[in-house]
């Protein structure tokens, strides 16, 4: 079906997509911003599964990141600061003393392009931005191509493209907060996660990489046979603990399977599965959440959404034995990430 656009506020668009099934996802042209997914329950209903404002004026501070494209880079830089061809780059510190997605005008903050479209895939939407040189601290011009794709396979599909003219760090990524249940006032505890994914990357109490590459197996961190997210939030480890009771961590992904992450919630009966071309990911429970503005479908709560934040890590920046995020010129960043909805 053809996207629809609508001004919501401050000439800001939300457009939306809808397959031929009723599936819809809305978004913004303000930070790409998703605020709404509607998805089947295995009975058929569809209901919201993203968390977003109820207040369209909220997403101008947004603080959780609901629903936003990050970057340059997501995730966090020690110190907000590494070296590019010799030389100490300093990028913003919006997080005590580190850098956090992108920085306080990060791709979240970015009114985008945008131009809608159909193809054979379905209907969606292309944002660009070109994030000019010194941008936030970072260096090099950078024009960034990324679109929004939904199918009538009930596939949400994110490709990203990028490049730029100085050799400059780039991970890009979607925090879009899930909640399978559809239902007011559910929390994740028992949605149940299999996670093709055999190491972590373990954390210190500011949530910095400490550049230990952790085996995941026999742990609370180990979802090959699928766990819920149940026991890491209430009774976890210390790594569990040192992220307020959760998981904010950075997994590497093996691919060894066509699909990296299942996501099973049990009472409706929706999955949400992921593959992705990225060499990791960032789960995130909602550790934090509960004292933003009401939601679309009531009060903010803790554990009220998960995400899967697909990307590299900016650790690599001080470790190099990660995969690493450098653009360089003459080269194209590209990766796509698929969300798939189902039912069981």
């Amino acid at each position: 079906m053809e996207p629809k656009i609508n001004m919501v506020r401050n000439g800001w668009n939300q457009i939306r997509l809808q397959n031929n099934h009723g599936m819809c996802l809305d978004c913004l042209d303000y930070g790409g911003i998703v605020t709404r997914i509607d998805a089947f329950d295995r009975s058929g209903q569809l209901a919201n599964v993203a968390l977003g404002y109820k207040d369209m004026n909220e997403y101008t501070d947004n603080s959780p990141y609901f629903g936003a494209l990050i970057g340059r880079v997501a995730g966090r830089i020690a110190g907000a600061s590494f070296t590019a061809e010799g030389k100490q780059i300093h990028v913003q510190a919006n997080e005590g003393a580190n850098h956090l997605h992108g920085g306080a005008n990060g791709l979240h903050q970015i009114r985008f392009e945008t131009e809608t479209f159909t193809s054979a895939r379905g209907s969606g939407v292309r944002f660009h931005h070109r994030s000019p040189d010194g941008d936030g601290g970072y260096p090099g011009n950078v024009d960034i191509d990324i679109t929004y794709t939904l199918t009538d396979d009930n596939e949400w599909i994110l490709s990203y493209t990028a490049k730029t003219d100085k050799r400059t760090p780039l991970t890009l990524t979607n925090h879009t907060y899930f909640n399978l249940a559809g239902e007011k006032g559910a929390t994740i505890h028992d949605h149940v996660l299999e996670m093709d994914a055999s190491a972590y990357l373990e954390l210190d109490n500011e949530l910095i990489a400490t550049g230990n590459v952790v085996k995941a197996k026999g742990s609370l961190f180990d979802f090959s046979q699928g766990r819920a997210f149940r026991q890491g939030l209430e009774d976890g480890i210390e790594q569990n603990r040192c992220v307020g009771n959760g998981y904010d961590h950075y997994f590497l992904l093996d691919h060894t399977k066509h699909e990296s992450v299942r996501v099973y919630e049990p009472k409706s009966g929706r999955v949400l599965s992921m593959e992705t071309t990225q060499p990791g990911l960032v789960l995130y429970t909602g550790n934090g959440l509960g004292s933003e503005p009401e939601l679309t479908d009531g009060p903010s709560r803790k554990y009220g959404g998960f995400c899967l934040e697909a990307q590299a890590s900016p650790a690599s920046l001080q470790y190099d034995d990660l995969p690493h995020i450098w653009l360089e010129p003459g080269t194209i960043y590209k990766h796509e990430t698929v969300y798939r909805f189902s039912t069981q």
